[in-house]
């Protein structure tokens, strides 16, 4: 009897060191991929891919252009992520405001876009969305605010008047949704070490070289292209570029083809490669 315990014993040992070895290794792999080919090793891998419903299909296929633009395997992937996603965060109404299914599935298929290029992207920087109807007063800086993020409360704060105007209106750069999920993105790549978050960070910060070289700035305002908003400081300026990425793509790619390839590899996302 002890002579059997004590294999299991060594067998579980074995298994344990084989396991951590596994993980150091495709971690490994991630470094050299992400060093050589600016992206992670994979993204997608699930079991047993979640099933979102009819109607959430067709919300999305009414309000989400990305979504309609992926095949078959794309939008299974991107199916298990929108469950995981509204399982995971809560959705918290202000000023008697109905959270609806609805609500959730936009809000949610917003982030889901953003992150489909990563690895991880159930992050723990935030864990609860608050929704007001429009307009809310801040009492941290005395304004009234349409959304924002706000780390130490790890909340995200939307006035759904204004999200859905920004899902509704596609072509003004103008969507509040990946503004501030952009800000919720780019404080977990600066606090992480997943693949995801050192990809980010590392296109990141070649970007903003590329970006602030006195010319290239100077050409960005004068193209009017950006609104100035987007040259307050760096966080604003990564939050408004992607929402150009996403609203505007062609636009963009023919304006700044550089910058546009720049922020897919950021994004670990090639939006004309989508349906390949």
């Amino acid at each position: 009897m002890d002579y059997i315990i004590l294999v299991i014993v060594i067998i579980l040992l074995l298994l344990t060191v084989v396991y951590f070895a596994f993980l150091f290794l495709l971690s490994l792999l991630d470094d050299i991929t992400i060093a050589f080919l600016n992206r992670p090793l994979y993204v997608h891998f699930y079991l047993n891919p979640k099933k979102i419903s009819s109607t959430q299909r067709s919300i999305l296929m009414q309000n989400m252009p990305f979504y309609a633009k992926l095949n078959a395997k794309q939008s299974t992937y991107f199916n298990h992520r929108l469950v995981k996603f509204i399982d995971r965060y809560q959705f918290i109404p202000r000023e008697n405001l109905v959270i609806t299914d609805e609500m959730k599935t936009i809000i949610a298929a917003t982030y889901v876009m953003l992150t489909f290029g990563m690895r991880r992207y159930l992050v723990s920087v935030f864990d609860k969305i608050i929704i007001y109807p429009d307009e809310y007063y801040s009492e941290i800086n005395t304004q009234n605010h349409k959304g924002e993020f706000n780390p130490r409360l790890k909340a995200v704060v939307f006035s759904w008047k204004h999200f859905i105007e920004g899902q509704e209106i596609s072509d003004d750069n103008l969507n509040l949704g990946i503004h501030e999920f952009t800000h919720v993105i780019h404080h977990y790549s600066l606090r992480s070490q997943d693949s995801g978050a050192l990809n980010f960070k590392k296109q990141y910060e070649k970007l903003l070289k590329e970006v602030f070289h006195l010319p290239n700035k100077e050409r960005l305002i004068n193209s009017n292209y950006f609104r100035i908003y987007a040259f307050t400081n760096q966080f604003e300026f990564i939050s408004v570029i992607i929402e150009h990425y996403f609203e505007t793509p062609d636009q963009f790619a023919t304006e700044f083809p550089e910058l546009f390839e720049n922020v897919g590899r950021m994004l670990n996302l090639r939006q004309q490669k989508l349906r390949a």
